[in-house]
């Protein structure tokens, strides 16, 4: 078996396919098959989050996102809920996009879509990597930080949900 983004990179929970936005999948596409849920954090940031990814068998466009809560929602375990409309007195979470995924020889890299720090405001890019053993995939992610020039760090770790 190979590597699949789990990270960094989600779908929600038991969601259907329609969920996230569509994320090229290139390399060995087969080791990704299946859903992924998992979750990634970053002492640097103090931000954590959820990640939901699914390929199905056969295709090369996987769906996906990552749910990216600011550090004042760090008691918060639930993955991100759609449905209703949101609490007044919850921290906004943010959804995040991923642009692509490349698996080869059980390693998987991947960048999210650039997107903008809730605290700064800065735009942040941000690229990960991560090995898969059996059904799981962990690894690190690295944000460029573009006003501050700096690099953030972090961790993510997602499991293939049993057919």
């Amino acid at each position: 078996m190979r590597p699949v983004f789990g990270l960094l990179v989600g779908l929600l929970a038991s969601a259907c396919s329609g969920v996230g936005a569509p994320v090229p999948v290139s390399g060995d596409t087969g080791i990704l098959e299946g859903e992924w849920e998992g979750t990634y954090s970053s002492d640097q940031s103090g931000r954590s989050g959820h990640i939901f990814f699914r390929l199905d068998a056969g295709t090369d466009t996987a769906r996906g996102e990552v749910v990216m809560y600011p550090p004042s929602a760090q008691g918060i375990s639930a993955p991100f809920d759609r449905s209703g409309p949101p609490e007044i007195d919850r921290p906004r979470s943010e959804v995040l996009n991923i642009r692509f995924i490349r698996a080869e020889g059980g390693i998987v890299n991947g960048r999210l879509e650039p997107y903008r720090d809730p605290q700064c405001g800065c735009q942040l890019t941000t690229v990960f990597r991560g090995i898969l053993k059996g059904d799981t995939l962990s690894g690190s992610f690295r944000s460029w930080h573009e006003e501050m020039q700096r690099w953030t760090e972090g961790t993510w770790h997602t499991v293939r949900k049993a057919k």
